[in-house]
């Protein structure tokens, strides 16, 4: 096999095991998002969470939910579920000013809220609008009734409730939600892209295995004359045949004691050289 051939498959071949590795990354992210989005406290009448602020900048918070649907059934404009809920803050971290007169005011309390802004003016409020229903968690069968701690800088947030709740950290939640997407991304998108590169590569050193043949052995031959010829070997393989004659040297047995004997130097006599001087006068 050609030289050239095998070091192109075996590059594909180790693209496509990083698009497999990729894969796996992308596995692990999708896993990473079910563990994300799991409950920090999970039906539970009370409880306590501690609020990092990592950032140092204050939090959104914590949201609850309960196991229910969005109905009105006594069409009072609220949703039922909302109602039967009392859920009481007992601790709660100092609020970071820097967030406005809606943190300050709440100092970090329970508040309705299905989904903000569904009306378009920032809207917080378990109003029984259609458009205010929050389907995040509706095929697990629960419904968002609020959230508190809103601006919270680190401590302790405790609560109590007169029925079951589960809460999740919001801040925690998405900060990790995003770390499991960009790894989606870098695996799934990244991985797809080494494997069909590396199959191709692949495909093209198969296709060189062909189509290239390896360079025949060059002979060289010698003939009495004093010429040589270079040919390659097999004759129908692709190779330069060079023919160059080569002029026949001496033999050493044809030197005789006469030829490599060297003259004495002489040198120039000096007796001349003031009759040369006269004469130049």
């Amino acid at each position: 096999m050609d030289k050239r051939a095998t070091v192109t498959i075996l590059v594909g071949l180790g693209i496509f095991v990083v698009g497999i590795i990729g894969f796996v990354i992308g596995g692990f992210g999708v896993a990473g998002i079910e563990e994300s989005t799991e409950f920090t406290l999970e039906e539970v009448t009370n409880g306590t969470i501690y609020i990092e602020d990592r950032d140092g900048l204050g939090e959104l918070g914590v949201t609850f939910w309960v196991k229910g649907k969005y109905l009105d059934d006594d069409d009072n404009g609220i949703w039922d579920v909302c109602e039967t809920v009392n859920i009481t803050v007992l601790e709660a971290p100092e609020i970071d000013r820097n967030w406005g007169g809606d943190a300050i005011m709440r100092e970090g309390d329970f508040y309705s809220e299905v989904l903000f802004d569904y009306d378009g003016f920032e809207t917080s409020d378990c109003n029984a609008d259609l458009e205010n229903r929050n389907f995040d968690r509706i095929d697990q069968g629960y419904v968002k009734v609020g959230r508190a701690c809103y601006g919270c800088t680190p401590g302790d947030f405790s609560f109590e409730s007169n029925v079951n709740v589960s809460v999740t950290y919001d801040d925690i939640l998405l900060e990790e939600l995003g770390e499991d997407i960009g790894l989606i991304a870098l695996g799934f998108l990244g991985g797809s892209g080494a494997l069909c590169c590396g199959v191709i590569i692949i495909f093209v050193g198969i296709i060189l295995i062909f189509t290239l043949q390896d360079d025949a052995p060059v002979e060289m031959m010698v003939g009495s004359d004093g010429t040589y010829t270079m040919n390659t070997m097999p004759p129908n393989a692709v190779g330069v045949g060079v023919s160059q004659n080569i002029s026949q040297l001496t033999p050493l047995s044809d030197l005789t004691e006469e030829m490599t004997k060297a003259e004495p130097y002489q040198f120039p006599s000096t007796e001349s050289a003031p009759a040369a001087e006269q004469k130049a006068d």
